[in-house]
């Protein structure tokens, strides 16, 4: 199992976030599965209408930002439901009268049942491998659960063979009806995706689905939203409140949605927070209606508790842009393992996970930073750890992979990160040792080490795109949607002497923020609280709610990744900037405004602090 859920694993993830990898702006997806003509019956009123999983799962994915290439029988002529969406995607596959198209007579009640009065398969079975084209190895796939299992395990099985990145669907009878073959299924996807009904004839329970390392399900729940796991751990994103007109297709649109955000580079929360914004959008329309509809899709409203103030953005913008502070930091030094140490690797990969935690809380409030003495000397919060796993590296360095990872103890984990009174001074307790075995037992589920997840990345075509997505299943790593532990990891490696991450063309690393940064974007005045009770409870440094800390870190996170395009600056540079803040706008003592750079740019709210909320992210 994974560490310790930590509070607030159910988090509000913003849909702020859409874009929140800094990925390409256009992916590309394969869906297979046949588009169908349904007839749709709302009490006395009938309307016909477009269906089928393969074309709301393609539109979803068009609508979200994604080419996408449809493979599914293709009728001559087309009939008028199909030819908006004709003119959308790039259909393929064999050519067949409109009447073989599989078709349904669905019935909607007011109670919210709903009743499939027929349903004909059609030509669905008509697709062949040979209709499936190349899509390329590290490409994106979606199978949807046709109606014979075996051919969509078939497909899955064909796709991940050729390197593609390959999800499936399911459907209730076919489960009951074949249950180990979609059970084969589970274990051929990347990616699988279910309704809460489907995970229980599964798994047994929602609470009890689990895959090994590296898979991803995405349950839905309907109006409450939807579970990703990743591996063992389970994060919860909740779904807008909508009048519900025609749920038909929202279980695909989310499917859709979450498969292009997935290919554009997005966290799977994340993806699936603005998946679940679009399947609620959807449902307040007829069929396929809304995404067939002009125009961008509509964006959910950002957090009302809290604002971006865009004219103090450029301003500190501005600064970072000629400010010499603002220069990406190497990570050599006394505190670092030296340049071409064979440790290295391993060392960063292990002491980044344990970057969190570096505070004491008091009576449901802060109390003090972390503060320890090695080696005679007073380190504060990540000076510290990285002293410590430096003299790790010596002592020890075996124990620093991820097989001596997997299997390290607490006590273990406490003698070596022990202080010069021999005792570990790490503030959030057992979540340190248990984030430490979390990694090395998803490294050694997925078979990677430092050195071949590297080498993986920087052979593909977006290498830190890859490693991200790679993170995404390690334990201590891809628990935060945000990407806090990750990006720093992927900055440390590409801003090293030894380079051990490239970035391709237009890729740069995702916006860092922890609390150092929260505070300043606060005391900056970038991020504005526009809730009195929220900022009374910011400036008495009390503890905050999951979701209190999620409205504030989010607009954190989009206010330094405006800063970052602004600036022109990396995000290595702007993110070293706002990390040496942290001395100039300390948390225990009165800010040094005459030695702050941004300081004529500043709105000197220097009563704010952030978030005092205790998560194993940052």
């Amino acid at each position: 199992m994974g560490p310790p859920a930590p509070p607030g694993a159910s988090l509000r993830i913003s849909s702020r976030a859409a874009d929140a990898g800094g990925m390409s702006t256009r992916p590309r997806l394969l869906v297979v599965g046949s588009p169908s003509l349904d007839l749709l019956r709302f009490g006395r009123r009938s309307v016909r209408s477009a269906g089928g999983a393969g074309l709301y799962t393609a539109l979803a994915a068009q609508r979200a930002g994604a080419e996408v290439t449809l493979v599914a029988p293709r009728p001559d002529p087309m009939p008028a439901e199909l030819e908006r969406a004709d003119g959308l995607l790039d259909w393929r596959g064999p050519t067949v009268p409109p009447s073989a198209l599989p078709h349904f007579e669905i019935e909607y009640f007011p109670d919210g049942r709903t009743v499939y009065r027929r349903a004909v398969r059609g030509s669905e079975g008509d697709i062949r491998n040979g209709d499936i084209p190349d899509a390329g190895p590290g490409s994106f796939a979606y199978v949807v659960p046709l109606l014979d299992p075996e051919l969509q395990l078939t497909f899955a099985r064909r796709l991940s063979a050729a390197g593609v990145r390959v999800g499936c669907g399911t459907y209730a009878p076919g489960i009951r009806a074949h249950r180990e073959v979609v059970a084969r299924v589970v274990e051929a996807s990347d990616y699988f995706f279910c309704n809460e009904e489907e995970a229980g004839l599964l798994f047994g329970s929602l609470d009890e689905v689990a895959v090994p390392a590296g898979g991803v399900v995405f349950v839905t729940r309907g109006s409450r939203g939807a579970r990703v796991v990743l591996g063992d751990h389970q994060i919860n994103v909740p779904a807008p409140e909508v009048e519900e007109v025609d749920p038909t297709g929202a279980g695909d649109t989310f499917c859709g949605t979450a498969l292009a955000r997935l290919a554009a580079g997005d966290h799977p929360a994340i993806a699936a927070r603005v998946a679940a914004d679009r399947a609620a959008q959807t449902v307040t329309g007829i069929g396929p209606a809304p995404l067939l509809a002009d125009g961008p899709p509509p964006v959910a409203p950002p957090d009302a508790r809290v604002r971006l103030d865009g004219d103090r953005i450029r301003r500190v913008a501005g600064v970072i842009a000629t400010a010499p502070a603002a220069a990406a930091f190497d990570f050599t030094g006394p505190r670092f393992p030296e340049p071409g140490d064979p440790v290295a690797l391993d060392s960063f990969f292990a002491a980044t996970v344990q970057q969190f935690g570096f505070w004491r809380e008091g009576a449901g409030r802060y109390e003090a930073p972390m503060i320890a003495s090695l080696g005679g000397r007073a380190l504060k919060g990540s000076d510290y750890l990285w002293a410590a796993y430096l003299r790790w590296a010596r002592e020890a360095p075996g124990q620093l992979t991820p097989a001596g990872h997997a299997v390290l103890d607490d006590a273990d984990f406490d003698h070596r990160l022990r202080d010069d009174r021999g005792r570990n001074p790490l503030s959030a307790g057992t979540l340190h040792p248990a984030c430490a075995r979390a990694y090395g037992r998803d490294m050694l589920g997925l078979g990677l080490t430092p050195a071949s997840l590297l080498a993986e990345a920087n052979a593909a075509e977006r290498p830190l795109a890859r490693f991200l997505a790679r993170l995404d299943a390690v334990g201590g790593y891809k628990e935060d949607p945000w990407r806090k532990k990750s990006a720093l990891l992927a900055a440390i490696l590409s801003q090293r002497p030894e380079r051990f991450l490239r970035l391709g063309a237009g890729e740069d690393v995702p916006p860092i923020v922890d609390y150092h940064c929260q505070r300043s974007c606060l005391r900056l005045g970038v991020v504005s609280v526009t809730d009195e009770t929220l900022a009374a409870r910011l400036a008495k440094r009390e503890v905050v709610s999951a979701g209190e800390e999620e409205a504030v870190r989010a607009a954190c996170h989009e206010a330094v990744g405006e800063i970052r395009h602004l600036s022109g600056r990396s995000m290595g540079a702007v993110d070293w900037f706002f990390f040496q803040n942290r001395t100039r706008c300390p948390e225990m003592t009165e800010p040094d405004c005459a030695a702050c750079p941004a300081d004529s740019a500043c709105a000197h709210r220097t009563r704010l602090f952030q978030p005092v909320f205790r998560t194993i992210a940052y």
